[in-house]
């Protein structure tokens, strides 16, 4: 049997479009078809397969224009063609959610500001949003603070900046900047966990908040963001204060200055929890209990510089354990190389072999 033709009025039919656009299809070269003795189109079924590959193509939103070099392509450059076409529709699926969360906004803001200056500040806030996506190098990680860049800090920041606003002045050693270096302490472990609730800048991000564009450094300005951290680090720094006498306290803060944020003991410390932990496993911490005590003392001897009044400052701070304030465990955990449930058991064993009269 030979191939069945089709005159255009019943092609376009078929294929479910117009007479006009199989014209028009014509004229730009992307279907040919045959001609009766008549002078009258006829289709195919291979033109039919074509004319299917088009629609197709401009479904995709593919030009026109385009189309034709599509399909004369290699499957390789056409797989690619499609690839590029993808990226294309992403970058404008992008544009459309923005745009639509920028009507949002606006219709959020009083109808006093005139409609089009409330579109040009919100375009410019998504365009710092959009620069502050080079600070992420995956997508994963990008999607993550995504949302805190569009809305600003969450509830539970929010509510820590304004606390903190108020406390600028204060002692950070006092027990209220202490409380809020702790719920910093908190808000950030849950960031760094991805709750989404309370996400914040990356590390990298604040790093260079000098850079960042305008719309950005306002947010900045408007939490008082460097003042408040400023204030957290301060906290941070002396949470184990009250430990210790004003005039000890003192000498730790100069050793501090003097040779850096960590104690030259720290390995000392991970070692001890290491081989205690690993004896407590084998059976043999009892055992070993008298060199493991020794050895705390040791650290510690170390870290007071063979002062008493510090010395009596760092025992008095061990034997608080169960009562550390969230930044001093991180702080002790962190030293020791070992956390949660872990660190207490390990804790446990060398406060038992190691009493210290104080």
């Amino acid at each position: 049997m030979g191939e069945r033709v089709y005159r255009a009025r019943e092609f376009a039919t078929l294929a479910g479009i117009t007479i006009k656009a199989l014209r028009y299809y014509e004229r730009l070269g992307l279907l040919k078809p045959r001609r009766s003795a008549a002078g009258y189109r006829l289709y195919g079924e291979r033109d039919l397969e074509k004319l299917q590959q088009i629609l197709a193509l401009k479904f995709l939103g593919l030009p026109l224009n385009e189309v034709r070099r599509a399909l004369e392509r290699t499957p390789e450059e056409f797989s690619e063609a499609l690839r590029m076409q993808r990226r294309a529709l992403s970058e404008r699926q992008g544009q459309i959610e923005r745009a639509i969360r920028a009507i949002d906004a606006v219709e959020k803001i009083p109808c006093s500001t005139p409609a089009l200056q409330k579109l040009i500040e919100v375009m410019r806030v998504h365009d710092a949003i959009e620069e502050m996506k080079r600070y992420y190098a995956t997508d994963a990680e990008w999607e993550r603070r995504e949302r805190y860049y569009e809305e600003g800090p969450g509830p539970e920041w929010r509510d820590l900046y304004r606390d903190a606003a108020a406390l600028l002045n204060a002692d950070p050693a006092d027990g209220r900047v202490q409380a809020l270096a702790d719920r910093w302490l908190a808000l950030t472990v849950r960031a760094a966990q991805g709750d989404p609730e309370v996400q914040q800048d990356s590390h990298r991000a604040w790093a260079d908040r000098e850079h960042w564009p305008a719309a950005m450094k306002a947010r900045v300005q408007e939490f008082q963001l460097e003042e408040v951290t400023e204030l957290i680090t301060r906290a941070a720094l002396c949470a184990r204060k009250k430990y210790f006498s004003e005039e000890a306290w003192n000498k730790v803060v100069e050793e501090r200055r003097r040779s850096g944020m960590c104690p030259s003991t720290w390995q000392a410390r991970v070692d001890l929890f290491r081989a205690v932990e690993k004896a407590i496993d084998g059976g043999t911490a009892d055992r070993e209990g008298k060199a493991f005590a020794d050895e705390w003392r040791r650290i510690v001897e170390v870290e007071s510089g063979g002062d008493e009044d510090v010395r009596t400052g760092l025992w008095r701070c061990w034997r608080d354990r169960r009562n550390w304030s969230a930044v001093v465990r991180w702080r002790e955990e962190g030293l020791c190389g070992m956390n949660g449930e872990r660190f207490e058991q390990v804790a446990a064993q060398i406060e038992s072999a190691s009493r210290d009269p104080g």
